[in-house]
């Protein structure tokens, strides 16, 4: 759904999260990311503030999405996420913290080592059907040597300095090795080719510990992947560049977010089936999101997109379901088992590519 004017102005989204435990993906507090955006009025966005100030007779100084969550309020939540105002106007991304690091490791070893033979593993879906069959397959197949073997990975990614990440990636290593002379699983070929790229993690580390470079990346942190969705599914929507009004976070330092601008800018460095899908983001302002309503209802459905996917997580449907779900981005890190199929993956990717290079 196109949102404005057919014109070169930036379209401009207000952003707040919900979930945010930086890199500790596996154990924090909570198993699920998400990035909410709206692209409406101060006007409205202060109309609809006042509402649920009023209707959930909340005193606070700034309404947080703790309010609205509180079971007592859920009418009041229901009646958020279907407020006109806010139909085709607002987007959730969700990522699954698990799938998140899965992705990551297949990407960072399997992918970029076939990268470097010249296969573009995203232009045919590869990746994502690898990293979707060993989410939901490893578990069963290698039992505890396969969360054991992604907290290693995650340790890796956290290392304080280059001595640390040596030690921690012969621990990763040790892992690999653990689950491939003791399974005959028919998945362990999609572990024997990370296994396979994991030189390629070394140049990962340097990014993780900003070393040449002004300040540590944080690739592994879900904010930098939710800003990105949320600016991709902002794009296709409008056709128009994008001005970010984010909350204030300090994992937004300012090399970070122009790092991140210009990797959307230039999408074809990570993937050469990306060229022409770049977007431009005209602007990226931090704010207290006190002073911004806007920000504060990018909180609101943050908020509740966070609880709704964690019961997900946990095999429960929430009564507000379908509400969330008809904001779902399709640029969410989210597990589908019909991913497993390579067919259907191929296909998903090939529909999010071309409506970003807007055939």
């Amino acid at each position: 759904m196109a949102t404005g004017t057919d014109t070169d102005d930036p379209l401009i989204i207000a952003c707040d999260e919900s979930g945010n435990d930086g890199e500790n993906n596996l154990s924090g507090n909570s198993s699920v990311f998400v990035h909410a955006s709206v692209a409406i009025s101060e006007e409205v966005a202060q109309a609809l503030i006042d509402e649920v100030r009023a209707r959930t007779h909340s005193r606070t100084d700034e309404l947080k999405s703790k309010t609205i969550l509180q079971p007592k309020n859920q009418a009041v939540a229901q009646w958020l996420l279907q407020h006109p105002e806010l139909e085709g106007r607002c987007s959730l991304v969700l990522v699954h913290k698990q799938f998140f690091t899965v992705s990551k490791l297949f990407d960072s070893t399997a992918e970029e080592m076939l990268h470097s033979l010249g296969e573009d593993m995203y232009e045919n879906g590869a990746a994502l059907c690898a990293a979707t069959i060993l989410f939901f397959a490893a578990p069963g197949a290698f039992g505890r040597q396969w969360p054991a073997l992604l907290h290693a990975f995650e340790a890796f990614l956290r290392s304080s300095d280059a001595v640390v990440a040596r030690q921690r990636l012969g621990a990763l290593v040790a892992r690999f090795i653990d689950i491939q002379t003791t399974s005959d699983s028919p998945i362990l070929d999609f572990v024997g080719m990370a296994f396979a790229g994991i030189e390629h993690l070394e140049q990962l580390s340097q990014f993780q510990l900003g070393e040449g470079i002004a300040e540590r990346l944080r690739t592994a942190d879900p904010l930098l992947a939710g800003v990105g969705g949320s600016i991709n599914e902002w794009k296709i929507r409008s056709g128009r560049p994008v001005s970010v009004v984010h909350d204030e976070a300090k994992e937004l330092t300012p090399a970070r977010i122009e790092w991140l601008k210009d990797s959307l800018r230039h999408p074809e460095r990570v993937a050469a089936s990306m060229a022409g899908t770049g977007v431009d983001v005209a602007d990226f302002i931090l704010v207290d999101s006190r002073l911004d309503a806007r920000v504060q209802v990018a909180d609101l459905l943050a908020g509740l997109g966070r609880v709704v996917a964690e019961d997900i997580v946990r095999g429960k449907e929430h009564p507000l379901l379908s509400g969330v779900g008809s904001l779902q981005s399709r640029f969410s890190v989210w597990p589908v088992r019909d991913h497993m199929d390579p067919h259907k993956a191929r296909a998903t990717i090939s529909e999010s590519r071309q409506l970003l290079v807007g055939d």
